[in-house]
């Protein structure tokens, strides 16, 4: 009986461990603002109608580069308007925020390489 009864308990907690990533939601969007002093970051889902979501960050949150680079800072501070973030939360508190780039930075560098070539 003891046995069954380990099995059982092992089975609901491996469930709960396993499902615990499942829980939290994904976000892919632009940054429309930073605020630093709260900790939070106000984001524009990728797709239409979509509407801003307000994230918080905490001393937990993992930042990690496009290239999966784990950052030891906190980027929060340089984080502007129009960069792409991937982020992992749940109840809108960030766990991991992958910093995808600006496209908005390629595009200004294009036009001040033909600015300067005209």
């Amino acid at each position: 009986m003891k046995t069954r009864m380990r099995f059982f308990l092992t089975a609901v907690v491996m469930s709960m461990v396993c499902a615990a990533p499942i829980l939290a939601d994904q976000l892919l969007g632009v940054v429309q603002k930073v605020d630093v002093a709260q900790k939070k970051i106000v984001v524009k889902p990728k797709g239409k109608g979509s509407e801003n979501v307000v994230v918080s960050v905490t001393d937990d949150t993992v930042y990690e580069s496009a290239k999966g680079k784990t950052l030891k800072k906190s980027p929060l501070e340089k984080l502007k308007k129009g960069v792409v973030l991937d982020i992992t939360h749940e109840n809108a508190k960030a766990s991991k925020i992958v910093i995808k780039g600006n496209p908005n930075a390629k595009k200004k560098a294009e036009g001040k390489v033909k600015a300067a070539s005209e």
